[in-house]
C-alpha cells in the first residue's frame, strides 16, 4: 500500500463506523444496501412536491353571534392562517403528502370560554378533477379576555396517483362547510 493511503485509512474506517453509528441497522456499515428489508417510501425532492396555496378568501375566517354576520361588535372569534408547508413521499403508485397550516385565533367582543372547532379543508386539483377533498375540524381553546391562541393543523394523509402531482394544486384554507362535500 502506498503511504498516503495509508494515511487516509483512519480516517475512511472512521467515517465507516460514524455512519454506521447513524443508520438504524448496524449491517449496513459492513454491507450498505443489503438491510434485509426493502424500502416502500422513497422521499420526494420538495420542487416535486405541489405547494400548498391559499384561495381567495379562505385564509381568514370569522365567527359571529347569531343575526350579527358582518357587524363587528358580534364577532365571536377570528382565525387567520400564517404559513403552509408540506412534506412529500412516494409509497408504491401514490403521493402522500403531509400538509401543516399554521395560524392564530382570536377572541372578539362576543367571545366566550371554551373550545373553537375551526374548518380547515385541504384540497387537491388537477385542472378541475378533485384527487384529494378533506374538510376537518381543529379544536383551539380559547379564554375571555386572554392572548390570541396559535394553532397548528397537521393532515398526514392526502394520497393521490403520483403522476398527477407534476399538474396537481394543493390548496388548504378555511371552509364553514358543509363537512359532506368534497
Amino acid at each position: 500500500m502506498s503511504q498516503s493511503l495509508l494515511r487516509f485509512a483512519p480516517v475512511l474506517i472512521s467515517a465507516a463506523l460514524i455512519a454506521g453509528c447513524t443508520s438504524a441497522d448496524p449491517r449496513a456499515v459492513l454491507s450498505p444496501g443489503a438491510t434485509g428489508q426493502q424500502a416502500t417510501d422513497v422521499a420526494v425532492v420538495q420542487g416535486a412536491c405541489p405547494e400548498v396555496l391559499l384561495r381567495e378568501g379562505t385564509a381568514y375566517y370569522t365567527t359571529y353571534a347569531k343575526g350579527g354576520d358582518g357587524d363587528p361588535a358580534k364577532v365571536i372569534h377570528q382565525a387567520s392562517i400564517s404559513d403552509t408547508t408540506r412534506q412529500c413521499r412516494i409509497s408504491g403508485d401514490q403521493l402522500v403528502i403531509t400538509v401543516v397550516v399554521t395560524g392564530r385565533v382570536v377572541g372578539g367582543p362576543q367571545a366566550k370560554s371554551g373550545e373553537v372547532n375551526l374548518p380547515l379543508r385541504v384540497v387537491a386539483l388537477d385542472g378541475e378533477t378533485v384527487l384529494y377533498s378533506e374538510l376537518q375540524k381543529q379544536p383551539v381553546m380559547m379564554s375571555v379576555g386572554g392572548p390570541a391562541q396559535q394553532f397548528i393543523y397537521t393532515n398526514a394523509s392526502v394520497t393521490f396517483p403520483a403522476g398527477a402531482s407534476r399538474t396537481a394544486k394543493l390548496y388548504a384554507g378555511f371552509d364553514p362547510g358543509p363537512y359532506n362535500t368534497p
